[in-house]
């Protein structure tokens, strides 16, 4: 179908489809697996070609089954196309047929909004959560680690209650279905949440059915690391973790639908269908696309063959061997990113088999590269990242030092540490670091995965210029922030990076977060739950658990009265200008500040002799400065927040507030705007709502007389008029 498609031949689509809606033995199922044909044709801006097929479709299927059948198909094509009156009008009237009988029906669909204009996507989700939920069913949280247990279906109104983690509450349809999709009564989250004791018997007994589960959940895709953060602590703790994770891989290994890297952290895949072994492994490696694709058999049979204690075929795997030899050796030595995939995955071939030695190759080809770290940055194979790095220390045996430290950045969380590691037995000081480290905490979005690696505690964290472990947890989550905000990523890796940060940060049931937090002061730890309150990235399981153990080490004070806004001392309101102009000055405090120090330091050191050498020594001083400014000015914008209009009183002065005073002597005006520090401006006369003048005026209403002093106006003032100046201040 794709295929005919790209060849611009709707007419035999058209009659492709026309014929699977009239055959005497139809299936919706296998009509509704061409809604991405349909999704094709409406990207491609022939959308009334594709809403009229879909119309013709629906139209000839529902004369041969039940309304019920034939809504499969119409609501993934409706999804498909998107916006079209006459295909939603259509899939509506399928619904009305095929639910007329069910108490409340027109309610739900009025809810659901499929009738109403509301998105074609939520209105679905709406229907075919709710059209499919009884009292007794359990649903599971679509972001979040939570499950809940169906209590009572209201369906004159369709408000459903349900008991969550929380407790009970009423939702309605839409909500629900917003936050939740059904759920089966043996899935590990409502295991977890619901039967516990079935939940551990099931861990104790067969593992490698709750990783497969988990696995399933999350695109048939998991890691190590992902699996402890979900397990650990809250079905295990962090021994039982270490027992049950080598008991599980063992399960693991014997699962033919599994497949598994043999490195940490464990890259876990479940197939739909088993793993072949010999049979075929030949056919599929000659076929493979790509170096990266033949090497993929190759572990794949490998791992099929130690889970089922069947030993490898060599003839085949030197028929393998062979045939990447001679496709690599094709591509030559000129270097680019193919012939470096082809060189690194035919050494890693030679590491699994022991049958192809590519190590001279490798280090040929990067020898000839003009820009070996360019290259290498673009090689986003984690195992073959490793190996090309080890071969880079051959190709250049007296300059690898300077590229490993400029490909740092770059490179995975687990590969980070043993650059670092091989850098420093080498003998590169910590000077050569500082810049690296600079980078990273300056272009941390780009640089995420090193970040993480500086977090959680380098094996030779004491030979490392690193910034405090409080200064590396503001800079990822404003990072989190910059990700998901500011457009910085695409979706996918901002998803990517999230779901890392929530590892990275419970591993080892939070270790790092709690050493972290025994090296901070309480003003510190209030700034902290501000900025940890307001992410939601890290996922409500995560966060709470950070937000606990903040607060059992640093308890919240309990507010005894509500404290006006401008009297709160854990937030500084700002406006959206302020907050920008804070960031660029952040931005150049880190890109060249600290940058050119970081540039002082390296050529100050150069100079040798360094327990005399006052520049060395200066420069050293300044990056102190320079670092403290900057934990303060992270600080400052980790309690910042954006001050709405709606937040700006008229009745009494407030923050964002222009009052007009008129001196009760003469009836001189005198007008003053209460902002944010950052915003403060004599000329405007914008002052700080923080500074004393401006705290002893905070709250007073129209017609109150005061007394001030600002500016060369003093006296006796009446507050004559309070307006909101913050809509007009940028």
């Amino acid at each position: 179908m794709t295929q005919l498609l790209s060849s611009g031949n709707i007419g035999a689509v058209e009659e492709e489809l026309m014929r699977l809606a009239t055959a005497a033995d139809v299936s919706p199922a296998s009509l509704a697996r061409y809604a991405p044909v349909l999704e094709e044709l409406a990207r491609t801006r022939k959308n009334s070609q594709a809403e009229e097929l879909a119309w013709s479709v629906l139209e000839a299927l529902t004369s041969r089954v039940e309304a019920k059948e034939a809504v499969k198909v119409g609501g993934p094509f409706l999804q498909a196309i998107g916006e079209s009156e006459t295909l939603r009008t259509q899939v509506v009237d399928l619904y009305r047929e095929a639910y007329a009988d069910l108490e409340g029906f027109e309610t739900l669909l009025a809810e659901a909004g499929l009738a109403g204009g509301r998105p074609v996507r939520r209105a679905l989700r709406t229907l075919d959560v709710c059209l499919h939920i009884h009292e007794g069913d359990y649903l599971v949280a679509r972001d979040e680690d939570d499950a809940a247990r169906v209590d009572v279906i209201d369906r004159s109104d369709w408000r459903i209650t349900i008991t969550d983690s929380d407790g009970q509450e009423v939702y309605g349809p839409t909500h629900l279905a917003d936050r939740y999709r059904p759920g089966r009564p043996d899935e590990f989250r409502v295991l977890k949440h619901f039967d516990q004791a079935k939940l551990n018997e099931i861990m104790r007994d067969d593992p490698a059915v709750v990783i497969i589960d988990l696995c399933c959940e999350r695109k048939n895709r998991l890691d190590g690391v992902d699996l402890e953060a979900l397990l650990v602590p809250s079905v295990l703790t962090g021994e039982e973790w270490k027992k049950w994770w080598s008991k599980a891989r063992a399960a693991l290994k014997r699962c033919p639908n599994i497949k598994m890297e043999s490195r940490a952290p464990y890259a876990i895949e479940y197939l739909d269908t088993p793993v072949a072994l010999a049979d075929g492994v030949w056919e599929e490696f000659k076929t493979a696309r790509d170096p990266l694709a033949q090497l993929e058999v190759i572990e794949t049979y490998l791992r099929a063959c130690r889970a089922s204690g069947e030993q490898p075929s060599e003839c085949v795997l030197r028929q393998c061997a062979d045939l990447m030899k001679q496709r690599v050796d094709r591509l030559g030595d000129h270097p680019t990113l193919q012939t470096l995939l082809g060189r690194c995955a035919l050494r890693r071939l030679g590491e699994l088999t022991g049958l192809a030695d590519e190590s001279n190759g490798l280090a040929r080809l990067l020898a000839k590269a003009a820009d070996p770290v360019t290259l290498l940055s673009s090689l986003k194979h984690e195992s073959l990242l490793e190996l090309a790095c080890e071969a880079l220390v051959s190709a250049l045996p007296d300059g690898w030092q300077q590229q490993l430290l400029a490909l740092l950045p770059d490179l995975p969380q687990s590969v980070c540490d043993k650059v670092a590691s091989r850098l420093l037995e080498a003998g590169v000081g910590a000077g050569a670091f500082e810049p690296v480290v600079q980078r990273i905490m300056g272009e941390s979005v780009e640089h995420f995965e090193a970040l993480l690696w500086m977090w959680d505690g380098p094996s030779r964290s004491d030979a490392l210029p690193l910034p405090p472990p409080i200064n590396i947890l503001m800079r990822i989550l404003r990072s989190l922030e910059e990700a998901r905000l500011h457009g910085r990523v695409d979706r996918e890796t901002t998803k990517r990076i999230c779901g890392r940060a929530r590892s990275v940060l419970s591993a080892r049931d939070f270790e790092r977060f709690d050493t972290c937090l025994a090296s901070i002061d309480a003003s510190m730890g209030a700034a902290l739950r501000t900025q940890l309150r307001q992410h939601d990235s890290l996922g409500r399981a995560v966060r709470e658990d950070l937000l606990h153990r903040l607060d059992r080490k640093y308890p919240p004070v309990r507010k005894q009265k509500e404290i006006p806004l401008w009297a709160r001392e854990d937030i500084l309101y700002v406006t959206e200008g302020g907050l920008a102009r804070k960031r660029e000055e952040i931005d150049q405090h880190v890109h060249v500040k600290m940058r050119e120090n970081a540039i002082a330091i390296g050529r100050a050191a150069e100079l040798g002799d360094l327990s005399e050498n006052s520049e060395y020594k200066f420069a050293l001083e300044e990056r102190d400065l320079l670092r403290a400014r900057l934990a303060q000015m992270n600080a400052e914008l980790s309690a910042a927040k954006v001050l709405s209009p709606s937040d700006v009183p008229t009745d009494y002065i407030g923050i964002g507030t222009r009052v007009m005073f008129r001196r009760v002597e003469d009836g001189e005006r005198y007008v003053l705007t209460f902002l944010g520090p950052w915003e403060a401006d004599g000329e405007k006369r914008c002052i700080n709502y923080k500074a004393p003048v401006a705290q002893k005026l905070m709250g007073k209403r129209i017609g109150v007389t005061v007394e001030f002093d600002h500016s060369g106006a003093s006296g006796v003032y009446e507050v004559a008029s309070i307006e909101n100046a913050l809509a007009e201040w940028s």
